[in-house]
């Protein structure tokens, strides 16, 4: 299905052009390449988390008669450009206005996540129209590089439904949500050492299945290592859900020593809806994520929420030390999380990254999830909310979203003069729409550096060798780097 939408998207470009129209526009990315071709490289990285947003200019073709309006649109639901745009069932559009034959005008694009660890191919189609009422239309190939792999949690989180006196967790589908969003929280966490805790010495704070008004304290009736959270369900006149850390309970141990943050928690989900009474919208359907806009007139999505609640049950909480100290500062004040964000998040009243905006996605960040640069649906974690976590004192696990650009140092292999030559550099990390250049020195006459793929190639014409340095840079904004040096011989043939 993903290939015949690329193909019908082609199609319609070709089919449905003005025959008098210009030859298509110029779409460059952060790098200043013409992609209108070559296409453009998204990334799905690994685990559920907020994809990076690239940036493109676009330009109308020559010989359009201004003001000329123009509109992007995708056949992929699951694609999505900044705001204002608009995202369904049919995939996304966006509209640009061009005033002048010196506009050139900007737009993000990005990719919601899936599960199934496969690169796809995409298109986006460019329609024009201009003052006269002559159109063009182009179609972008996309390519979608997805990281996802299979792996096991390296930190458990066992779900509790003991607790549970409303029957709202007596229904799979609530039960398979819930325990989604918990081994989605999992998936990043790496393993800290914990030590186990027996049964009956863990205490956790449990409210009546009438609300924060009233409750008491259970222990764990099974022995564990991890997190205990207990999902039930409550029911309440402020039709809300909640999440936090045991105050009564111990702090996680390594070894006997103390880590700054509790060893359990709860999740309390309203049974009758999130701020209304219409019930929970509880699909895991990838492309259905725009349908989760978690307004008050709609049913609000219990993945989104369950997981934003397990946030605070987890790590966004004054129960624990690491947060609280943060939250006496008003500030997440950590070097990684600054040198990611180029700011410390302000922490606010409800334990929420006030007015934080992750810097590579544009999604609001925790707690912020109404705003953003993109469009604002089903919440989801992003990295800074990570980074954050980290900055509470838990290890992320290895995953690509963290990974430093770097470039490969092994040298390319030596060539023959006269014969045809081909090699490839190797990137890895980092944003993976990569951009290769040679910063000093130069390649042997005849051969040249592909920007988009690191290729080499070409037929060199005269014996010697040759030293030159490659700089790669990823589409992030700012752009990472990373630079290594080669040389390569050429031979008599």
């Amino acid at each position: 299905m993903r290939a015949s939408r690329l193909l019908a998207v082609l199609a319609l470009a070709a089919a449905g052009a003005d025959p008098g129209a210009p030859a298509g526009p110029v779409v460059r990315d952060a790098f200043g390449r013409d992609v209108s071709v070559r296409g453009i490289t998204l990334v799905d990285w690994e685990g559920e988390i907020a994809n990076p947003a690239i940036r493109f200019v676009v330009s109308p073709p020559a010989g359009m008669a201004f003001p000329v309006k123009a509109t992007l649109s995708a056949k992929e639901p699951r694609l999505y450009f900044d705001l204002p745009c608009k995202v369904g069932a049919e995939g996304p559009t966006k509209d640009l206005a061009f005033k002048s034959k010196d506009d050139r005008l900007s737009f993000l694009l990005s990719i919601w996540p899936d599960r199934d660890g496969e690169d796809e191919t995409h298109a986006f189609g460019i329609s024009f129209r201009d003052a006269k009422g002559k159109t063009a239309l182009a179609a972008i190939p996309v390519r979608v590089v997805d990281q996802d792999k299979p792996a096991e949690p390296k930190f458990r989180i066992h779900v509790d439904y003991s607790q549970d006196r409303t029957d709202f967790f007596k229904d799979e589908s609530s039960r398979k949500v819930v325990e989604q969003a918990a081994a989605d929280w999992a998936f990043f966490l790496d393993d800290l050492g914990t030590d186990a805790v027996p049964e009956g010495a863990e205490e956790t704070w449990i409210w009546s299945a009438e609300g924060f008004k009233k409750g008491g304290v259970v222990k764990n009736a099974a022995a564990y290592t991890g997190y205990r959270l207990y999902a039930y369900g409550i029911h309440t006149r402020d039709l809300r859900s909640g999440g936090e850390p045991s105050r009564e309970g111990q702090p996680q141990a390594s070894n006997g020593k103390a880590l700054p943050f509790k060893r359990s928690g709860g999740l309390e989900i309203e049974t009758a809806g999130n701020f209304n009474a219409i019930g929970w919208r509880k699909s895991l359907d990838a492309a259905e994520w725009w349908k989760a806009t978690n307004l008050r007139e709609v049913q609000n999505d219990l993945y989104s929420i369950s997981r934003h609640e397990m946030g605070h049950a987890f790590f966004f909480n004054p129960n624990n030390k690491a947060f609280g100290d943060f939250k006496r500062k008003g500030k997440i004040a950590e070097p990684r999380v600054r040198a990611y964000q180029g700011a410390d998040p302000k922490i606010d009243k409800h334990d929420h990254l006030d007015g934080a905006v992750d810097r590579a996605s544009r999604k609001g960040a925790y707690g912020y999830e109404y705003f953003g640069d993109v469009p604002r649906c089903r919440w989801i974690v992003t990295k800074l909310d990570l980074l954050c976590v980290a900055a509470m004192g838990y290890r992320l696990r290895d995953t690509s979203a963290f990974r430093p650009l770097s470039l490969e140092g092994a040298a390319p292999p030596g060539a023959k003069a006269n014969a045809p030559y081909r090699a490839a550099l190797r990137a890895s990390g980092g944003i993976p729409a990569l951009c290769f250049e040679i910063s000093s020195g130069a390649l042997p006459p005849g051969l040249s550096l592909d920007s988009f793929s690191g290729e080499i190639s070409g037929t060199p014409g005269q014996a010697g060798e040759s030293e030159f340095a490659v700089r790669v840079r990823d589409a992030g904004e700012p752009a990472l780097e990373a630079l290594a040096r080669f040389r390569i011989r050429v031979d008599a043939p």
